[in-house]
């Protein structure tokens, strides 16, 4: 009987057809012809007895056909092939191999898509596009939110197709809450692509507010973890829409940066604004110092993005809301169904699976338990949930009892494993006893976008056991890891590894935590290519050995743009750094020390040492074990320094950073080395290119005159063309490139408000096109201007096109119409409820809770840009200040910062207890002051702060009363805002916002801030409006103290009695702006000082007002210039220090103008003479000589401030210097009123100040 069924085999398969070689590039079963053929095709038969022409139907049939075949004669020399025909087989149970089902060294069994034809083995179920039909249930469409997607979303009636297993959605997540983890649930994939379970927010995150309740954590008795979950308050106001849905799990951060965690809501208090977890998180729930993150997921109410999807198992309905890929007339619709691994060996050996696509499945593509040279090859492995390739560890659902050794030899090879929901490929094996090498591998595979699912600890490959390889892949694209490394002697070699670590922060490309096992040691890193990791996220490194990892070589590998720490070595001992190249790396080399030390609360004490003292005696300190003789600096580990390692080698490296610096903290040889324990050699940090090919262009090899062979004798020319896939990775033929086909919008018009922002929605077709960069072009960014990333902006009002093309073909395009409206001229709005929305949050700049409300503070020293640039604006927001405020306390608001130069509005403190608030410009001159006898700002007090910008014109006022008005011609058109707090604890900020400027009311400028009256006297009071083009001009006039002053509805201020009051123009229209006038009335009628403006002086060129080297302002009247109070008194005492100039010339004149009007006045002279006489003259209104005092020398000599006092009363004129009479007179001539100034002549100035007209006694 055997005889004859191998007759019968080898007559009607072997000799059938000639066998096609195998193809250029692909790996050989064994490299020769098969000694036998199956073939097994979608409209076989199990029935047929599996040749060409009546071919099987399965792959079990053919599996138990090479069964019998073995066991009545054995396998055939070359082994069995089995060659599935063209086609999609639907797999509804794992693919079971035993050890009977074998292969041998030289008759190997190979399963492979027919030379030519392409295979796909599938774990969904398809759906006809003619199943979804538009929703009508108002039941339905009232749940979601978003009234657009109500009209557009389909429902499929899955339990009418016969499908009834959804699954269910799963606690998992970090170490122990696997340990709730059921099978992943259906998902549901169009034209291979995976859709989005229902989600807000859409792309975003959002983060917890206070912890009430942290809840358990792994360390409380009783599984309590298991039972409950911690309590949060929210401020996003997204929930109050969720209250009819009951099964919304919660995907982020609750903790610690590695501790992700999906977790379902038990219940949710809008009223309180707080969500309560199902299970407990592993520390509990808490804030720390890498930011939480959260989204919400499985919501009907959510679906509002093409894409989203939710199924109701309940009813069994689908709900999906159609992508771009849709829209085709006849799209592959697919929902995962199988639950077990597509491909399940134990204890099989010599097994090859071949040009095959495995996809679509809940679980895993392929587990490898036990047996030896299992492999895939030339294969595509896609859309997998929970992992992809499991060798010598079983699906984490443990569908077998597995007994037997672990496995050797196993290999994936020039394989495409993409989008896979945990650990792309775990290799495990080999002997941890005799430290026999597992010697499984993966090689020349391309490794991409996995663990969307299992989003923490589950990389592109996993490493574990001893003596395992990856070598020659490409892997890029995960949240976490790309690599985990577990055990010995592994080999991580001719990689390229890029944009992993994407979401979470705390981890490397490469990571490494095996401190409590210091024995697990021998892996060897070389000559990879690691580049673009960390760039934009903190806390993500490049080869990561933490918490002591030890006994690792990091060897001829090239880092390139690697944002934090090229490599991180936190604690380690015994790893050597030798021949990398670190291009652009902010620390090369980074030797941790925040684990260091010998006190009893370091890490070694505390955690470390007791666990090391067991661990050893525990196994005799290694004596005559494999470990200690491979491992020979084990005998010395206890004498070695294990709080500060010294045993560390960084060796013949190379550092150059031509375009990001440097960090600050690394030392001459690159590394940051804080205790000085890392032993150097040879290293070289260039400043110039040490010898690449072409580095702009991406060919990082070596030329052969590089420097970097002169100054590093020996150092080794990488091979930087054989790192990465040789040939191609996948199927033959699977397709080599995806170009763009079209491009999509979801939307062909939108509305957006000025100033306001709207993400277009789009796609590239298909979906993984090689290239899907798209561009963005407005017709008219003057109406609606659009960024890189497609997100408009609205400019004016009206309307524009925005176009969309493909960056690679151009000529795929697709329009929108955008109409912007006018909106409420919001620019920009903060409010710090839910995240500082781009304003800079680290240690200095920080959301602080106080009360209900949450603040931005900025501490002292630091300071804060918007993250978006203005023009002209307005801006308010709230500040709060310390509770103290001393001297020299200082606030600046810069205006439009564009590089390291804007104009600057200051509020400072002063040591004589005065304030002011400056205008500076870039080049910090003030521009204008205004001072305060005070401190404008009290301490632990909120103010409401308002500025108007435009052009060079900026006004500033504080709750709603006027501060400072100034100009800086030399001011920016554009650039960021911003604060800067010195010489104070903190300041807090709030509800920034920036505006449009308007014509509506922003403030009321006072002419005058002060004004002093005697009593009986009257004043008209006067102010300006700010805009000046405002409407809204009405104003009511009140007096804080009428007993003082009183003030009509003209704005005439009437003096009663001696005292002060506050004399306020409140805006009718907005009774919160009012301009404040403090009202004095005592014998002194007006006050200048000219700290804060000329107070009716004029100011020009020639009048100007000057500072002293003290800071003191004066009133610089220029030669041949005069100077009027624009006031008339009647009789008066005027009162006026005067400095003069550092030469005082023959033939000088100063006029003081008594009671000037528009007929002339009588003026008081002082002139010096050729003779070196002066003297002090009365004139009349003709110039006539009335009286002269003559004296023998200069009265008023060069440098000096003297004290002038002028009394006129009536027609009756003196005058004193320093209080010494110097001239009386009278005028019968003189003006009854009129207004007083100064005239200086021959003199290159005079200075003026502290000019005060009082009553006459």
């Amino acid at each position: 009987m055997k005889k004859r069924l191998l007759a019968a085999l080898a007559a009607s398969m072997l000799f059938t057809i000639n066998p096609a070689p195998p193809i250029a590039g692909t790996v050989s079963a064994e490299g020769g012809s098969p000694g036998a053929v199956i073939y097994v095709a979608t409209n076989g038969s199990d029935s047929n007895n599996g040749t060409q022409n009546a071919p099987f139907l399965t792959l079990e049939k053919a599996r138990d056909t090479i069964r019998t075949l073995k066991a009545e004669d054995g396998l055939p020399e070359g082994g069995v092939t089995v060659y599935l025909r063209e086609g999609r087989y639907e797999r509804t149970s794992s693919f079971e191999l035993r050890q009977q089902d074998s292969g041998e060294a030289g008759k190997p069994v190979t399963y492979t898509a027919y030379p030519g034809e392409s295979v796909t083995l599938s774990g969904s179920e398809q759906l006809a596009k003619s199943a979804f039909v538009p929703v009508t249930d108002t039941s339905v469409l009232s749940r979601i939110i978003s009234t657009e997607a109500r009209t557009k979303v389909l429902e499929a009636d899955l339990a009418a197709l016969g499908i009834t297993d959804y699954g269910q959605l799963s606690r998992h997540g970090y170490y122990l809450a696997n340990d709730l983890s059921e099978v992943p649930p259906m998902e549901l994939y169009v034209a291979g692509q995976g859709m989005t379970l229902a989600r807000w927010p859409n792309e975003s995150t959002v983060q917890m507010d206070e912890i009430l309740d942290p809840g358990p954590t792994r360390k409380d008795p009783n599984g309590e973890v298991h039972t409950r979950g911690g309590t949060f308050t929210y401020t996003y106001d997204r929930p109050q829409y969720w209250t009819q849905a009951d099964d919304i799990w919660l995907d982020g951060i609750f903790g610690y940066s590695w501790e992700w965690s999906y977790n379902k809501i038990a219940s949710i208090d809008t009223a309180a604004r707080s969500i309560t977890l199902r299970y407990g998180e592993m520390s509990g729930i808490f804030k720390n110092w890498y930011p939480d993150f959260h989204f919400a997921q499985n919501l009907l109410e959510e679906i509002d993005m093409p894409g989203e999807y939710y199924i109701d198992r309940q009813a069994g309905k689908l709900y999906f809301l159609p992508n771009a890929e849709f829209a085709a007339d006849n799209p592959d619709i697919e929902v995962t169904m199988l639950k077990s691994p597509m491909i399940n060996a134990l204890n099989a050996s010599y097994i090859d699976f071949s040009e095959l696509v495995l996809e679509n499945g809940r679980d895993s593509a392929a587990v490898f338990m036990g047996g030896s040279h299992m492999r895939i090859l030339n294969s595509e492995i896609r859309n997998f949930t929970n992992s992809g390739v499991l060798v010598n560890t079983q699906s984490r659902f443990y569908y077998n009892n597995f007994e037997g050794a672990p496995g050797t030899d196993h290999a994936i090879i020039s394989t495409h494993i993409h989008h896979i929901g945990g650990t792309a490929v775990t290799l495990t094996g080999g002997n941890k006893t005799t430290l026999a090498p597992g010697n499984n591998v993966v090689e020349n595979s391309h490794i991409h976008d996995f663990a969307y699912y299992h989003k923490a600890y589950n990389p592109g490959v996993l490493l574990s056991g001893v003596g395992n390889r990856m070598s020659h892949n490409k892997l890029h694209d995960a949240p976490h890891p790309g690599v985990l490394i577990f055990g010995n002697d592994h080999t991580v070699e001719y990689n390229e590894i890029y944009d992993v670590c994407t979401t979470f922060s705390d981890l490397g490309a490469i990571y490494m935590n095996a401190g409590e096992q210091p024995h697990e040691r021998g892996t060897v890193i070389r000559r990879n290519y690691f580049h673009n990791i960390g760039e934009s996220k903190a806390g993500v490194e490049g080869v990561y050995p933490d918490n002591f990892t030890m006994g690792l070589t990091i060897d001829e590998n090239i880092f390139y743009k690697m944002g934090n720490s090229a490599i991180k070595n936190n604690g380690g001992a015994h790893i050597l750094t030798r021949n990398n190249i670190f291009i652009d790396s902010k620390i090369p080399y980074d030797y941790a020390d925040m684990f260091l030390g010998d006190e009893p609360d370091d890490q070694v004490p505390l955690n470390y040492m007791t666990k090391w003292q067991a661990l050893f005696t525990a196994n005799n300190n290694f004596t005559g074990t494999p470990y200690l003789t491979k491992y020979p600096e084990l005998a010395d580990f206890f004498t070695e320094n294990r709080y500060y390692p010294d045993t560390n080698t960084f060796q013949g490296n190379v550092v150059y950073n031509p375009s990001v610096p440097r960090s600050v903290t690394t030392n001459v040889y690159g590394a940051y080395d804080k205790f000085g324990l890392v032993q150097y050699a040879n290293n070289w940090v260039s400043a110039a290119d040490p010898g690449f090919t072409d580095l702009a262009g991406g060919d990082l090899s070596l030329r052969p005159d590089a420097d970097v062979f002169d100054i590093i004798p020996g150092f080794p020319d990488i091979p930087f063309a054989e790192i990465g896939i040789a040939g191609k990775a996948g199927t033959t033929a699977g397709t080599d490139s995806y170009p763009v086909q079209g491009v999509a919008v979801y939307d062909s018009e939108v509305t957006v408000d000025r100033w306001k922002t709207l993400k277009l929605r789009t796609a590239v077709l298909p979906w993984n096109a090689d290239h899907p960069v798209l561009t963005f072009t407005s017709a008219d960014p003057g109406i609606a201007s659009v960024d890189v990333a497609g997100v408009v902006t609205g400019q004016a009002v009206g309307s524009t096109v925005i176009t969309v093309a493909s960056a690679e073909n151009p000529l795929l395009t697709a329009t929108v119409t955008v109409n912007v409206e006018a909106g409420d001229g919001v620019m920009d709005f903060t409010d710090f409820e839910s995240g500082a929305n781009g304003w800079l949050q680290d240690a200095n700049r920080s959301i602080e809770k106080i009360g209900p409300n949450r603040w931005y503070k900025i501490l002292n020293g630091a300071s804060a840009l918007s993250p978006k640039t203005f023009s002209d604006y307005e801006l308010s927001f709230k500040l709060k200040t310390p509770e103290v405020i001393g001297d020299n306390a200082t606030l600046y608001i810069f205006d439009r910062q564009a590089g390291s130069g804007s104009s600057r509005i200051g509020y400072k403190t002063r040591a004589d207890g005065s304030s002011a608030w400056l205008l500076y410009n870039s080049a910090w001159t003030v521009l204008k002051e205004v001072k305060l006898p005070g401190h404008d700002l009290q301490p632990n007090t909120e103010y409401a702060v308002k500025m108007l910008v435009k052009g060079g014109d900026i006004s500033v006022y504080l709750d709603g009363a006027f501060r400072l008005k100034g100009n800086d011609p030399g001011h920016n058109t554009e650039g960021k805002v911003g604060f800067y707090v010195s010489n104070v604890s903190q300041m807090h900020f709030d509800d920034i916002q920036f505006k449009a400027l308007t014509t509506t009311l922003a403030g009321i400028i006072p002419a005058e801030s002060k004004v002093r009256l005697a009593a009986g006297e009257q004043r008209q009071l006067q102010v300006a409006f700010d805009p000046a083009d405002t409407p809204d001009t009405g104003v009511s006039w009140q007096s804080a103290n009428p007993a003082v002053a009183t003030v009509d509805s003209a704005g005439v201020v009437h003096a009663v009695y001696e005292g002060e009051t506050l004399i306020s123009a409140v805006s009718t229209v907005n009774p919160l702006i009012k301009a404040d006038i403090t009202v004095i009335v005592s014998s002194i009628m007006h006050e200048t000082d000219f700290e804060n403006g000329g107070n009716g002086w004029p100011v020009d060129p020639n009048r100007s007002i000057a500072a002293d080297p003290d800071g003191n302002r004066r009133y610089k009247l220029l030669n041949g210039a005069t100077g009027l109070l624009d006031r008339s008194f009647t009789s008066y005492q005027l009162e006026f220090k005067l400095k003069t100039p550092s030469v005082m010339p023959d033939n000088g004149i100063l006029y003081i103008f008594d009671r000037q009007d528009s007929t002339g006045s009588t003026r008081i002279g002082y002139r010096t003479r050729a003779d070196g006489s002066s003297g002090w003259i009365l004139y009349d209104t003709a110039w006539q000589k009335l009286t002269e005092t003559v004296l023998p020398g200069h009265d008023l000599l060069p440098d000096t401030e003297y004290d002038v006092k002028v009394t006129a009363r009536d027609g009756d004129i003196a005058v004193s210097v320093d209080g010494s009479p110097r001239l009386s007179g009278s005028d019968p001539g003189h003006r009854p009123s009129g207004k007083v100034g100064f005239y200086t002549s021959g003199f290159a100035y005079m200075l003026f100040d502290d000019i005060i007209f009082s009553v006459l006694p």
